[in-house]
């Protein structure tokens, strides 16, 4: 099992959704290498956290009106339904979904997270101290 490593090319150059993935992606790392005996906490946990992230980027795409919302949030939808499915059955598939999901995870920032911050970027959004969005 060959472990990935957050690395500066995965940075988008929005510090909110940087520090926000990178947090994820360390989150992924440390259940990717857990025994199997903790994926049945510490899967729970993970797509709780992933469920947080993306509510706060769909917060931001509706707050800016963002291209390609739609199917945005369809890929948040279809691997936090993967991961939910996989959460209440066998411990070999949930150990089949921690071991792809860095990998989604890398294209989904190399894709759909590329362009929402360089559209977040170009109308000068940014979060709030106290949470959600605004035009700086």
């Amino acid at each position: 099992m060959d472990v990935l490593e957050w690395v500066p090319a995965m940075e988008l150059g929005h510090p909110a959704l940087d520090e926000a993935h990178k947090a994820l992606f360390h989150e992924m790392m440390r259940l990717y290498v857990a025994p199997d005996s903790e994926l049945a906490e510490g899967l729970p946990l993970l797509c709780d956290k992933l469920e947080r992230d993306f509510r706060e980027e769909e917060d931001l795409m509706e707050a800016m009106d963002a291209p390609h919302m739609k199917e945005h949030r369809e890929q948040h939808a279809r691997v936090l339904s993967a991961l939910h499915h996989v959460e209440a059955g066998e411990p070999a598939a949930a150990r089949e979904a921690v071991m792809l999901l860095p990998q989604w995870f890398q294209l989904h920032l190399a894709t759909m997270d590329r362009s929402l911050a360089a559209f977040a970027s170009a109308s000068g959004m940014q979060k709030r101290e106290n949470g959600g969005y605004a035009t700086l």
